[in-house]
């Protein structure tokens, strides 16, 4: 009796296209930025590129890189913070108060982030169970945080805090070092470690991320997207306000609305990393591309002489030719 059995045919396993040429260019549009700002400036001052220096550019953008990533939280869940500044001054306010009073930098620390994540759960009351627009909530709480600054300070007087009179505990968070590496910079680095692990390696970043791309689909699933969405605007305005305290610790002191100057930059760099991603979706690593972007044209039009006030037109020319370049390739891709 002859076997009729045959060998089953070879199921075909799909491939992912490889990425084209003009993808490519669209996503690797950031990095040759950087790139070219780096060629630049080395060329134009010979201080540019010296360790010293680079390792300076990376302390005073560490502020900037917990705001960017507390910023690429909330828009990557579909939202936008324009409260992240008053989280990060109320954190400084706090923090520097209680030192001011005598309190032991823990209580300090723990003052100063409690303090700031009001904001956060304020906008998510606000966001998640009122529905009222990020754009709007975050808006309402800036002027809020604003005005209550003021307040508090009577009318805006600085907290100024003798270097003599600052524990050593605290001091060290601003102005500190470990194995040669400021310690500011070293929570920028774990700090977006442990987002990234957040966004893209947990359930709860998977829910988030549904939650920004598709939030209709996502509460029909029955997925906790309220909670998520929620827990997203108070980590961010943790992370804000821990950044405040570095900053009071780093200033010696508190200046009302001094987290201001942080929000428009952590946005634009939020962006500008969006374009690393092939789905244009805020990712941690392109955050803090855009984050070095920002730190090296104003460290490199510092040494060359430029006046301070290029320095903004010089970032929101740089925002705008990664934008636009990338709108541009993918409208190429597509037609092709």
């Amino acid at each position: 009796m002859s076997d009729t059995r045959t060998a089953a045919a070879p199921v075909a396993v799909p491939r992912s296209p490889r990425p084209s040429a003009t993808e490519l260019a669209s996503r690797l549009l950031a990095p040759l930025v950087l790139g070219v700002i780096l060629l630049v400036f080395s060329l134009m001052s010979k201080n540019f590129l010296q360790a010293d220096n680079l390792l300076q550019v990376l302390n005073q953008s560490a502020i900037l890189a917990l705001a960017a990533a507390a910023m690429t939280i909330v828009v990557r869940a579909g939202g936008i913070d324009l409260s992240i500044g008053v989280s990060l001054d109320l954190g400084a306010l706090a923090a520097a108060a209680l030192i001011a009073d005598g309190y032991v930098p823990g209580v300090a620390v723990v003052g100063g982030v409690l303090f700031g994540l009001t904001a956060g759960l304020v906008n998510a009351f606000l966001i998640v169970v009122l529905r009222i627009r990020a754009f709007l909530a975050t808006l309402s709480i800036w002027f809020i945080g604003t005005s209550l600054q003021q307040v508090l300070t009577g009318g805006g007087a600085p907290i100024y805090l003798p270097k003599s009179t600052v524990p050593d505990g605290f001091a060290v968070l601003g102005n500190g070092t470990v194995g040669g590496l400021p310690v500011p910079v070293l929570f920028a680095v774990v700090v977006a470690l442990v987002a990234w692990i957040a966004l893209d390696r947990s359930r709860w970043g998977r829910v988030l991320t549904a939650a920004g791309e598709q939030p209709s689909a996502t509460r029909i699933a029955g997925r906790l997207t309220g909670l998520s969405v929620a827990g997203a605007y108070v980590l961010a305005s943790a992370l804000a306000a821990l950044a405040g305290v570095i900053l009071a610790s780093r200033t010696y002191g508190f200046i009302p609305a001094s987290g201001q100057l942080y929000v428009l930059d952590a946005i634009g760099a939020v962006f500008i990393g969006a374009t690393l991603s092939k789905l244009g979706r805020p990712n941690l690593l392109g955050t803090m591309v855009g984050v070095l972007i920002f730190a090296l044209l104003a460290n490199g039009m510092n040494l060359i002489g430029l006046s301070f006030y290029w320095q903004g037109l010089a970032r929101g020319l740089a925002l705008l030719l990664v934008l636009l370049t990338s709108v541009l390739l993918a409208r190429h891709r597509a037609t092709r």
